[in-house]
């Protein structure tokens, strides 16, 4: 009984001490389960470190890792052979899991002579509308006070994954890659520098 009186009144005095132990062995359980969890999950490719907007993806810049089927999102890559030689369309973190909307593939090659462009409309709810491989002519101010074409018929590269809040940019409105020419681009950015811009389907 007094052994017993002994513990009691030692694990009030060191309460805090017995809890930090006790939150200690449930984290390493955690972990130790999501551990167990990932050695059953599916492979997917993720970043091996810091990929930049722009960069040419190589083999040194992928990694495949095992993840729970509940945290793999759709389109996720699970063999990197394929996406050695494209282009990442945003910068990528470490550990990333890539997906089709990060990198430029066969429809979002640009051609020869031509550039990506980085292009943010005014109405982002709108950006839903473009496909990658669509033609749109780019509207905004062409001169003086007129509203009119700054860029006509120009080819989607690259759109925002369903649900991003941008494709190159934080919560604002949505950026949309586009094919244009060296002249247009210039024309578009006088014009993204005096007003907001919107678009017209073809």
């Amino acid at each position: 009984m007094r052994l017993f009186e002994s513990l009691r009144r030692a694990f009030r005095w060191h309460r805090r001490t017995f809890a930090a132990l006790f939150a200690a062995v449930a984290v390493l359980a955690g972990l130790n389960t999501l551990a167990s969890r990932g050695s059953d999950g599916v492979p997917v490719v993720v970043a091996a470190h810091t990929i930049a907007g722009g960069a040419t993806v190589t083999a040194s810049d992928l990694l495949v890792v095992r993840v729970p089927v509940a945290y793999v999102p759709d389109g996720a890559f699970a063999d990197p052979g394929p996406l050695i030689g494209r282009t990442a369309v945003v910068e990528m973190p470490s550990r990333a899991i890539l997906v089709p909307s990060s990198l430029l593939g066969a429809d979002g090659a640009v051609a020869a002579g031509d550039v990506a462009l980085p292009v943010r409309f005014g109405e982002s709810a709108t950006v839903s509308l473009l496909r990658v491989g669509g033609r749109i002519d780019v509207l905004g101010p062409s001169g003086g006070s007129e509203y009119g074409v700054v860029a006509a018929n120009v080819r989607v590269v690259a759109v925002p994954a369903g649900g991003d809040g941008g494709l190159l940019g934080g919560g604002q409105s949505a950026l949309v890659l586009l094919e244009v020419s060296s002249a247009q681009a210039s024309a578009i950015a006088a014009s993204a520098a005096v007003s907001s811009l919107s678009f017209a389907l073809r």
